[in-house]
């Protein structure tokens, strides 16, 4: 009687990992949820978050800008500007079917869902079924990228540069009171 309550709680784990966000962390690996950084010169950076589909484009924006803030005060800098910013989006459909009977060969699609991610699955099936009910379901994932120079002292008069102390403050604040 214990495998099946173990097996009911680690799926529940599984499923409740596809469905929460990704939390403002540095990524495991290069393309990994959370963000990266790469320096591109003495005081230039390109950071990258990247979000799992339960993390909306805002969030994915704000926590590029967040870890830019962040990496400036680190590296001893006050402000940074902001030379390119690039976004990204990824989209993946996958397609049940319930009920019905079975017959033929076919395409099946399917989603599955890991502790950390969600995969769609193509495979050639056996079995393709008949009568029964489709639904698709669409999962977008957001990507931000950021090129920043930093600098020292009076920040330009521009509406792409950012007081890194302010912005992280500000950022924080938001994150810790759930103003999303």
């Amino acid at each position: 009687m214990r495998l099946p309550i173990l097996f009911v709680a680690l799926l529940s784990l599984g499923l409740a990992a596809c469905s929460s966000s990704t939390a403002y962390q540095a990524a495991d690996k290069r393309g990994g949820y959370g963000y990266t950084e790469t320096a591109l010169g003495k005081d230039r950076y390109r950071i990258t978050f990247n979000g799992n589909s339960a993390t909306d484009k805002e969030t994915v924006n704000d926590y590029a800008l967040l870890r830019a803030a962040e990496l400036t005060l680190q590296e001893g800098y006050d402000w940074f500007h902001l030379v390119n910013r690039d976004s990204e989006s990824k989209s993946r459909n996958s397609t049940s079917v319930s009920g019905g009977t079975g017959f033929g060969g076919g395409t099946s699609v399917y989603q599955r869902c890991g502790l950390i991610s969600c995969d769609t699955v193509v495979y050639d099936s056996p079995t393709r079924y008949s009568g029964g009910v489709a639904s698709t379901t669409t999962r977008t994932s957001y990507s931000a990228a950021l090129e920043i120079k930093m600098g020292k002292g009076p920040m330009p008069d521009d509406a792409e540069a950012y007081n890194a102390q302010e912005l992280a403050s500000t950022l924080r604040r938001w994150m810790n009171t759930g103003n999303r």
